[in-house]
């Protein structure tokens, strides 16, 4: 089963999110990340620190699309820990580790029921498809 693309943050840590928007896809036997224009620039320091990139607000700004992993699911492993509430999906490709989260993350802040449960229900599908795909 592929789930083409949904909407998703990628995380610098669980204890420090620093959540940069964008869509994680899983097409072809393959588990992307993408991020999006709404990312906020001071969100991205972290992921140019990462990605050894530059001016990632400046691409988004030209329409570039700008992929921060893209690999086949068969070279990952693929946990879901129970202290995300369900909606934390931890990738990890060889030699690296991706926090990938299907709520906002908003330290400090109650997260609405609604926006939980929208999360939750996401990797649900998610976790059905990773599984359907031999994962």
């Amino acid at each position: 089963m592929d789930l083409h693309e949904d909407k998703a943050w990628l995380l610098q840590s669980r204890i420090n999110p620093v959540p940069v928007p964008g869509a994680v896809a899983l097409t072809g036997g393959r588990i992307s990340f993408s991020i999006d224009s709404e990312a906020d620039a001071e969100a991205l320091d972290w992921l140019e620190k990462e990605l050894d990139a530059e001016d990632l607000k400046g691409r988004l700004a030209t329409g570039e699309p700008v992929v921060v992993f893209d690999h086949p699911l068969s070279d990952c492993v693929v946990t879901w820990p129970i202290t995300g509430g369900g909606a934390v999906m931890i990738v990890r490709p060889p030699g690296h580790k991706w926090v990938v989260s299907y709520d906002h993350p908003s330290p400090g802040a109650i997260t609405t029921p609604m926006g939980f449960l929208s999360g939750r229900r996401r990797a649900k599908a998610w976790k059905k498809a990773l599984a359907d795909s031999g994962v």
